[in-house]
């Protein structure tokens, strides 16, 4: 079934299909997980119709293993036009699918069920804009980012809309595009991603949904395996660029700050690591936690100057 939908703004009317689901994955040099990812959708339950690789100028494999998969499409971008949120919205534009899902090139799906998990809500509850889902830790993931998933992906449902705000606070709005779902309908009715974004495209996708009277769902029977290995300094260059994104949208912080939520990580952590007889994570969890702070903090400062230079 098709209908048809305007696709923003200065762009052409597309048809939408219903029952077509698309998978969007961002590429850059991917390693020897993306032929383990798209083997993997080919097995699900549920297929993609296609497969969207949009690839940031790779020098490794990554095209030619992309080439081997069914229905994959590659569109090749240069780099330095990469970002999260333009790059997002240039896939969605090339698909007719209603139901949109997005990947990243190391989001290995841990069933066959993942995609169907994923879109169940949306075919549900037509109130949702985006789904998103489980991120489990690999295994030999350190301890203290196997907490960071165990936290912010729990075992528990959750659907969030604005009535929430006042319990969750900014946690309402917390979305990842590593593995997620959007409905194109509403998609396109908020415009999209936001372009030109480093980091946290996906957040303030959700948080424009959840104000437009849209709701947000959180899935754990949707799960892939999905963890870092960050070095100190990749862990600052990350939270330095969450910095200068909350910068440019403080309107999210009025909703509930930052400081409720780096608390509920630092009891939950104590709690956790003092009952596995762990202590000495605690110490890490907290310098750890420091860093990203001190880094957050300039990349907010570094911002604000930045835009008022500009002016």
């Amino acid at each position: 079934m098709a209908e048809y939908s305007s696709t923003g703004k200065g762009q052409n009317t597309r048809l939408i299909d219903k029952e077509a689901i698309t998978v969007i994955i961002p590429t850059c040099n991917a390693d020897r997980r993306l032929a383990s990812l798209l083997k993997s959708l080919q097995n699900q339950t549920i297929k993609p119709t296609q497969i969207i690789v949009i690839d940031s100028d790779s020098t490794y494999e990554t095209n030619e293993i992309a080439k081997r998969q069914q229905n994959c499409r590659i569109i090749k971008m240069n780099r330095a036009n990469f970002d999260h949120g333009t790059t997002r919205n240039l896939g969605v534009f090339q698909t007719d699918s209603e139901f949109v899902v997005f990947l990243t090139q190391d989001a290995i799906p841990a069933d066959e069920y993942m995609i169907a998990e994923l879109i169940k809500p949306l075919q549900t509850d037509t109130n949702i804009a985006i789904c998103y889902g489980r991120q489990l830790p690999r295994e030999n993931t350190r301890p203290l980012e196997r907490f960071f998933r165990e936290f912010n992906y729990p075992p528990q449902a959750i659907l969030k809309t604005k009535n929430d705000i006042s319990v969750l606070g900014i946690k309402t709005f917390f979305c990842s595009n590593s593995c997620s779902a959007i409905r194109r309908s509403i998609f396109n009715k908020l415009g999209g991603f936001k372009n030109n974004i480093i980091v946290n495209e996906d957040m303030l996708f959700a948080a424009k949904a959840i104000m437009a009277g849209y709701a947000v769902y959180y899935t754990p029977e949707a799960k892939v395996y999905h963890s870092h290995s960050y070095s100190l300094p990749q862990i600052y260059k990350r939270y330095f660029n969450i910095g200068r994104f909350f910068a440019n949208n403080r309107w999210l912080l009025q909703y509930g700050g930052l400081k409720h939520y780096g608390r509920g990580i630092v009891k939950s952590g104590i709690v956790t690591f003092w009952k596995e007889k762990k202590p000495h994570y605690i110490v890490a969890l907290l310098a750890e936690l420091a860093i990203k702070m001190i880094a957050h903090k300039t990349g907010w400062y570094y911002q604000s100057l930045f835009d008022r230079k500009r002016i």
